[in-house]
């Protein structure tokens, strides 16, 4: 999907106000989906002295799947599935705090798992974005999320 049409993220994931920490859809196709998150944009993870803790990476990662799975969702005709993050194995964080103004790439690949499982597993990474086109890996890690299975709706007149 080219990037001019790449939609909004509000109308991607359910998360609204200071819940959405994404800035923008950089990249997708049927592999993978490239974020943007601009930290401390929103202010709700924001500690006294302006950074964030590492462990909103978890967050980032996890919307980033979310909107992954929900891009490859309306792909196909369908609509956005809920899903609810359930591990996080082999989770590196590689800093002990982001920056405020830092701008982050997050990265989400799906490794395994297909609709009519019910569960997703993605291979997740988070770069700094730099100006010289260099990027340095901040965080990583394989997260899984559950999907409630997808309901046949069945006309009773045609059965």
């Amino acid at each position: 999907m080219r990037t001019a049409e790449l939609p909004p993220i509000e109308g991607l994931i359910p998360h609204r106000g200071e819940s959405l920490l994404l800035d923008c859809v950089l990249e997708h196709d049927d592999e993978s989906t490239s974020t943007r998150v601009v930290v401390g944009t929103p202010k709700c993870l924001e500690k006294a002295d302006g950074t964030t803790a590492p462990w909103a990476a978890l967050e980032y990662m996890s919307q980033c799947m979310a909107v992954h799975e929900s891009l490859l969702a309306t792909d196909d005709g369908g609509s956005r599935i809920p899903g609810y993050l359930t591990a996080a194995v082999g989770l590196r964080l590689h800093r002990s705090r982001f920056e405020a103004g830092e701008r982050l790439r997050v990265t989400t690949r799906r490794t395994r798992g297909r609709l009519g499982l019910g569960v997703f597993s993605h291979l997740c990474t988070i770069h700094l974005e730099c100006e010289a086109g260099e990027e340095s890996l901040l965080a990583e890690g394989r997260l899984t999320i559950s999907v409630p299975k997808p309901t046949r709706n069945v006309d009773p007149v045609a059965s």
